[in-house]
């Protein structure tokens, strides 16, 4: 029988907890009867959590409770304190939805709080972890003297998507596409997070991160790992984890830009809201591949997605054929829609045989699928904590190899480059025809 568990929402009104976390939890309570009770932990008023309340479950409802908390006074911990005395027995799960700001001073005081207790624990971290690379060690320490690697969850919520998810699947449990997946076959890959809005809402903590921490150095990184890791020794979280920071390691950055949008609201600052990048993966899968990496705000469209483009067929072919076929792709959609999709080229009904073949695209929509619309991705990952599964998070070495891999863009004196909103700059565009190659958008 599982132990019942109790889980403490650090930021419990706020933005994240409101419209993913508790909406989440309140479907997942439906399914399972280990989460006994949940705790709203918050510096707002108790107002604020009724209001948040009164949209949920009125059965989920019941599980929960307030704890008004300001996290970096320790006196405000004895309220937690007492609520811990009632839960002998019960695994106990700290979820940090907090600024990142506040997570050192939150981790001091629970871990001397929790001295007091032997439950079993857990700690949730949110994006960002840590702003650089040695902010990532400091805080991957500080956790050290309370909590052991397998107590700790750092949480990417992209790896909670279907469509990520499903790269693993189509890469391991398919044997038609392990011969092609290399640098025989393909001959670069895409893989791209864009986004209609602007920063203005958040600007105070985004001028603090920009484009390249905020996107680049965890989510496009992790898809970039699923999309190219070596298949795992077994199916467990420790080896699955194992390819990935052995993939992260043998990235290098090439070349680089940096843009910010026109109208940015802090006048004179450097912050970045666009990045594109290319690398390579120095191993022998992926030798001499060109990875193109692009992410920012006030581009006009939502778009995430990984495009692996295969190489074209040899120019003697076009005798043949009557003209040069468009690149074999795949595409792993994420947003706006959960898809995959092949791209291949057919003949067309015509009257002779030789004739130029037209692209035919096969297309697997999640969603359509099953009839219904897919889990949310906090949905998934708050069930991989609640069974303790880390096949989805991020370890500490992981973390901090991501780090490294991006503080050369980060550390860079390059003004970021300004461009119109509502559109993808020419320079953008230029960064990968320069190679003769084009975005697929």
């Amino acid at each position: 029988m599982n132990k019942p568990k109790a889980l403490f929402i650090f930021g419990g009104t706020g933005d994240l907890a409101r419209k993913k976390l508790f909406p989440a939890l309140s479907r997942i309570v439906k399914r399972r009867d280990d989460l006994k009770v949940v705790y709203s932990i918050a510096r707002s008023k108790r107002e604020d959590w009724e209001g948040i309340a009164c949209n949920l479950d009125a059965g989920f409802t019941k599980l929960c409770h307030f704890i008004p908390l300001d996290v970096v006074n320790w006196e405000d911990y004895k309220k937690v304190g007492e609520e811990l005395q009632k839960l002998k027995g019960y695994e106990l799960i700290f979820y940090l939805s907090l600024s990142p700001f506040l997570y050192e001073d939150t981790i001091l005081n629970l871990g001397r709080l929790l001295r007091n207790f032997s439950n079993p624990r857990k700690v949730v971290v949110e994006k960002p972890f840590g702003f650089d690379l040695q902010s990532a060690r400091k805080l991957n320490s500080l956790l050290y003297r309370f909590f052991v690697e397998e107590e700790i969850y750092r949480i990417d919520h992209f790896l909670g998507k279907d469509t990520v998810q499903n790269i693993f699947s189509l890469r391991f449990s398919n044997i038609i596409f392990e011969g092609v997946w290399n640098r025989n076959f393909i001959d670069h890959v895409q893989i791209v997070a864009l986004e209609d809005v602007d920063a203005d809402n958040r600007i105070e903590f985004y001028d603090k991160v920009g484009a390249i921490r905020d996107m680049l150095q965890n989510h496009l990184l992790q898809m970039l790992a699923f999309t190219t890791m070596e298949p795992p020794c077994a199916m467990a979280p420790q080896f699955i984890r194992d390819e990935k920071v052995k993939l992260l390691r043998s990235l290098s950055f090439s070349e680089f830009v940096k843009g910010q949008y026109e109208g940015y609201p802090k006048e004179g600052s450097r912050t970045e809201t666009l990045v594109v990048a290319k690398g390579y993966i120095e191993n022998l899968r992926w030798q001499g591949v060109p990875f193109y990496f692009m992410t920012g705000k006030a581009l006009g469209r939502k778009l995430t997605q990984i495009t692996i483009v295969f190489r074209e067929i040899p120019k003697s072919f076009i005798s043949l054929l009557d003209c040069m076929p468009k690149q074999n792709r795949i595409v792993f959609q994420v947003a706006p829609k959960n898809f995959l999709s092949i791209s291949f080229e057919l003949r067309p009904p015509a009257g002779r045989f030789i004739v130029c073949p037209v692209e035919t695209t096969m297309k697997y929509d999640l969603e359509e699928s099953i009839g219904q619309p897919l889990p949310e991705a906090y949905e998934t990952l708050l069930e991989d904590i609640l069974d303790s599964d880390q096949s989805l998070f991020i370890r500490a070495d992981e973390i901090e190899v991501m780090w490294e891999k991006v503080e050369p863009l980060i550390s860079s004196e390059e003004n970021p480059q300004i461009y119109p909103r509502g559109k993808l700059p020419d320079f953008a565009i230029e960064f990968i025809q320069k190679d003769g190659r084009s975005w697929f958008l």
